[in-house]
């Protein structure tokens, strides 16, 4: 197994057990997350950038994921955030789920759809095995999460 050069998860950016009661409040605390790690300057801007995103269409993909994402002037460094909700949220995913697992992509505006594309490409390929998504939904341990996106094969 290689590693896969463009790791945008790392340990610090994975959130286990995040308590939230809807999609808005899921957003909002992860962009806390991502302001308190250096990734973003403003956690407030970031998170209106991606509900504004998210009012054009549903990042809700089925199967209990969603991969909510923003282009944001706040965004210092392209990263993405996993997390797993205590409670599953309601989403208005593709096939009407509750969503329990997050993927955050925060990107800058300028030049940002190459990391955007690099990161979405990444993932939707991975989210496409079915082994992965059983061990994505089911492993608790950050070492191990990051050691799975970071890998081209579980």
């Amino acid at each position: 197994m290689t590693v896969n050069k463009e790791n945008f998860i790392t340990e610090k950016n994975i959130v286990i057990g995040l308590d939230a009661i809807s999609q808005r409040d899921a957003i909002f605390k992860l962009s806390k997350i991502l302001e308190k790690d250096g990734t973003i300057t403003n956690s407030n801007v970031f998170a209106k950038d991606v509900l504004k995103r998210e009012s054009l269409a549903t990042t809700g993909i089925g199967n209990g994921i969603a991969i909510p994402h923003g282009k944001s002037e706040a965004v210092r460094d392209a990263s993405m955030i996993f997390a797993k909700v205590l409670k599953p949220l309601e989403w208005n995913s593709l096939d009407g789920s509750k969503v329990d697992v997050i993927f955050l992509m925060a990107v800058r505006p300028q030049g940002g759809d190459k990391e955007h594309l690099k990161m979405l490409a990444n993932l939707s390929g991975r989210l496409m095995d079915d082994d992965f998504l059983n061990f994505i939904k089911k492993e608790n341990d950050p070492k191990k999460l990051v050691s799975s996106f970071n890998k081209e094969e579980v």
